[in-house]
């Protein structure tokens, strides 16, 4: 469990790692709130994420809209198993890019 920023000049990655639920969301709601509040594009890295429940994929939707209000994008990369089926069954890969890679990723959003 657990998370870290890395945060580029034009863009941030926030990468998770084991379970991305409710109690590690109110650990990085804080966190990815300053990111939003910074207006710059947000990648999702969840290469490290074994499972993903809806407190995870309110916080990717938050973050999504909460940018693309400031013309910013979000995208998500490194998700497989559990995390990619449950956020392919919510569609949101309709909505922001999927990628394998954070190199993929930021070409997505537009920084790289």
């Amino acid at each position: 469990m657990g998370f870290t920023i890395d945060k580029a000049g034009s863009h941030s990655v926030i990468a998770f790692e084991g379970d991305l639920d409710s109690a590690e969301v109110q650990m990085a709601r804080g966190e990815v709130e300053a990111l939003i509040g910074e207006g710059k594009p947000l990648v999702f890295d969840l290469s490290a994420v074994e499972f993903i429940d809806s407190s995870g994929i309110g916080l990717i939707v938050h973050a999504f809209r909460a940018l693309s209000a400031k013309r910013s994008k979000v995208a998500i990369c490194g998700a497989s198993d559990q995390p990619l089926e449950l956020l392919k069954a919510t569609q949101l890969d309709r909505f922001m890019a999927f990628s394998d890679s954070p190199g993929e990723a930021r070409i997505a959003v537009g920084v790289a």
